[in-house]
């Protein structure tokens, strides 16, 4: 089967346009933007191709060395290491949890990494040859919902991280795809063979839609949630009240983050 190509740029070219970029203002920092060059970057114990031209994650990894949630990555991955776990990451994005947490985790440990952006399960699926983590990562090419089916996965310009299943404003969307959406419990029967369940969900908003069936239904809830909760106010349900109720306390809140993790007794 023939590999799509990602080409990196000059060492020294990158290095030289990023000393700009660091220093420039907002204004220019848009302007040099489409210029930036892809680059592999290594953190964490793992090497990670990123595109900084369309992908906010990437940009901040290509200009940092670090991902812009590294506070939250630190957090989970002293959660999972050495722990025989599974990890669900729901958002997946190009790899910046899934890596890490599949590199810190405990043998016989599983990363479920749910990515429904095209351009993003190819360059996730790059970032995981680089590192060889294909025995321990699965990606599934889907979105997740209320109930399964079929959505429109909307695209922002400049940021393929942010694509949604909510609409966005015209002005800033860059086209749209229709994706399947499944539900989370589909895939809960695998977490029965682990020590630890690990998810983390950063979906843009629909954060309501993909837990909401976890909680209603009569099985054991992972033992950490990392969740964006930026978007809380527009949430159909209460998810922080929610996860209080069901024995969760929040442990760590940072990068527009919450980690709820519970008391198991």
């Amino acid at each position: 089967m023939m590999q799509m190509s990602y080409p990196t740029a000059d060492p020294g070219s990158s290095a030289a346009l990023r000393a700009v970029f660091k220093s420039a203002d907002k204004d220019m920092r848009q302007k040099l933007v489409p210029m930036l060059p892809p680059e592999i970057v290594s953190f964490a114990g793992i090497r990670m191709y990123v595109d900084p031209r369309d992908n906010y994650t990437d940009r901040m990894i290509w200009r940092d060395g670090v991902p812009p949630e590294n506070r939250c990555l630190a957090a989970l991955s002293a959660l999972v290491a050495g722990r025989n776990t599974v990890v669900f990451d729901v958002g997946a994005n190009s790899g910046a949890y899934t890596l890490p947490l599949a590199r810190a985790a405990g043998a016989g440990s599983k990363v479920i990494a749910i990515e429904p952006n095209p351009t993003m399960i190819g360059r996730l699926g790059h970032n995981l040859r680089l590192n060889d983590l294909g025995a321990i990562v699965r990606i599934e090419s889907c979105a997740l919902g209320a109930c399964a089916g079929e959505e429109m996965l909307y695209f922002r310009s400049r940021n393929h991280g942010q694509a949604s299943l909510l609409p966005i404003r015209e002005r800033v969307r860059d086209g749209a795809t229709l994706v399947p959406v499944r539900t989370l419990l589909e895939f809960w029967h695998e977490a029965v063979a682990f020590d630890r369940v690990v998810l983390k969900i950063d979906v843009e908003g629909t954060e309501d839609r993909v837990l909401a069936p976890l909680l209603d239904a009569d099985v054991a809830l992972p033992h950490a949630i990392l969740m964006e909760t930026a978007h809380a106010d527009a949430w159909a349900r209460p998810l922080v009240r929610d996860l209080l109720r069901a024995n969760y306390a929040i442990t760590f809140e940072a990068e527009k983050n919450t980690l709820f993790v519970r008391d198991v007794g």
